[in-house]
């Protein structure tokens, strides 16, 4: 076979079953399984700053090296189908003594733009209540964490500064819809965006790639949010300030229905308009990413059509219209 590389992960999605290639990559993820007939044999997921792709290591694959998640590999391997998905069969793997940065995706705008937007939204809050707490929740030290933290482990702002970057995104959005419902308290709504995935600063460790705490496994982001807002409340009022208990009854709300339902673990649905709003406005941005993103993957299908995706139970439609206007040929 033609040996093709080395390759950045959108080449290797764009090419045919059956060529062998060769690379650097990130090692995202391991997973260690022995099949039924007893042989050793990892899943992996490799990724650079053009994505990720999923990989298999058999027994019989050459390793040089600590095999561990947060490594460069040079590797060897083919390119396969596995259920309709691209992956590659790896045969050789070196892991080599590189900085993981470059090989790392980030956020659309640096993050010290990002970092301004988020305390221009902070300095917005006039609700004496939101605001003192929004300040001890955003100290220095907190607000440092924050900004380098990941939104998820995989699918959607996975990467250093996609929880900033998704949180702004969410506050934009909600923003918006306040202007067009002017029954809604923007100050409660800013405030419940802002910190509706403050949980993913101790659920998400994001020193190269995100994996999870051992807090994030055994409890999860919501519940960790809703447990650092109440006792922000409690050490509030242990210094003799005032904060109502129906608003932080409805910012712990907030934050434990916003993924909206039973079924995607939120242990309560939305109850009052903004958190609604949020639960909507989340789901979009988190939706708008992966729609986007799998629009510009390379390979499918076809020409139009991405590969069928097991995890979304879909395929994407790859087309994008530019426009027309009068007079255009």
């Amino acid at each position: 076979m033609e040996r093709k590389g080395p390759l950045m992960v959108k080449e290797l999605k764009a090419m045919p079953t059956g060529q062998q290639v060769f690379g650097k990559y990130l090692l995202l993820d391991r997973l260690y399984r022995k099949t039924k007939d007893g042989k050793d044999m990892y899943n992996i997921r490799l990724g650079d700053s053009t994505g990720d792709i999923d990989g298999v290591v058999w027994e019989n694959c050459q390793i040089s090296g600590e095999f561990q998640e947060g490594a460069i590999l040079g590797l060897l391997g083919d390119i396969g189908s596995f259920n309709g998905k691209i992956q590659v069969t790896v045969k050789r793997i070196k892991v080599l003594d590189e900085d993981p940065a470059p090989y790392l995706p980030g956020p659309a705008f640096s993050q010290a733009q990002l970092r301004q937007r988020l305390s221009q939204y902070l300095d917005s809050i006039r609700d004496i209540y939101l605001n003192s707490l929004l300040r001890r929740l955003f100290g220095p030290e907190q607000m440092d964490l924050f900004c380098r933290s990941s939104a998820a482990k995989s699918i959607h702002h996975n990467y250093s500064g996609g929880l900033l970057e998704h949180t702004i995104e969410v506050v934009d959005l909600c923003i918006r819809a306040a202007d067009v419902f002017p029954t809604i308290n923007r100050d409660l709504v800013i405030t419940g965006a802002l910190l509706h995935d403050i949980g993913k600063i101790v659920e998400l460790d994001t020193k190269v790639a995100p994996q999870y705490t051992p807090q994030g496994r055994l409890i999860g982001h919501l519940v960790l949010g809703t447990e650092m807002v109440a006792q922000v409340i409690r050490d509030l009022r242990a210094e003799g300030a005032e904060f109502p208990p129906e608003l932080e009854w409805m910012l712990e709300h907030m934050i434990l229905s916003h993924h909206g339902s039973l079924e995607f673990g939120s242990p309560v649905v939305p109850m009052f308009p903004e958190a609604l709003l949020l639960h909507v406005m989340d789901n979009l941005s988190a939706k708008m990413f992966i729609f986007t993103s799998k629009r510009e993957e390379p390979g499918g299908e076809s020409e139009l059509f991405t590969n069928y995706d097991n995890f979304f139970g879909q395929h994407f439609f790859k087309f994008q219209y530019g426009g027309a206007t009068e007079g255009q040929d």
